[in-house]
């Protein structure tokens, strides 16, 4: 699990607790990795302004893995789901045989500043798990906001 900022336009990692597993990935704190093909990078992107959002797109997208997506056009319409689910996820796009999942972290105005992710090796982690573990990491992205004073609003039935 990891906690990341986006630091210009690259994605640093503040903080990081590993499992018990005896396969874990290496630490991560203090390490800057590209936005585009790290879960937490997309969400921290997704929820930036549109103009910040288009000058990230801007740059050249550099292809780490074959699973990389480089197409800003793409790239465009995965942030856009980020928006709409309120997670991102990556399949080996960093890294062969890596997949995570990352959800935003709100401060008291509701403005992302942060993303949790839980990242680990693709056979422990499958694609078709990884919504699953979305909403756990939802669940907990959701607690650090709410203790950084942000209350979620919600949308009343009916208008009430």
């Amino acid at each position: 699990v990891n906690l990341a900022i986006l630091d210009g336009d690259r994605v640093l990692n503040l903080d990081q607790i590993t499992g018990p597993r005896s396969i874990v990935s290496m630490s991560w704190v203090g390490r800057r990795t590209p936005f585009h093909c790290t879960s937490n990078g997309k969400v921290l992107a997704a929820f930036l302004s549109e103009a910040e959002r288009e000058r990230l797109l801007s740059s050249p997208l550099e292809r780490e893995t074959p699973r990389t997506i480089v197409d800003p056009v793409r790239l465009r319409a995965q942030l856009a789901e980020v928006r709409a689910l309120g997670y991102a996820q990556t399949v080996e796009e960093l890294e062969e045989g890596l997949n995570a999942v990352a959800a935003p972290v709100r401060r008291v105005d509701g403005e992302v500043i942060a993303a949790v992710s839980v990242a680990g090796p693709a056979f422990r982690m499958r694609p078709g798990e990884l919504p699953g573990i979305a909403r756990i990491t939802m669940d907990a992205a959701a607690a650090v906001s709410r203790r950084m004073g942000y209350a979620e609003r919600r949308q009343s039935v009916g208008g009430r």
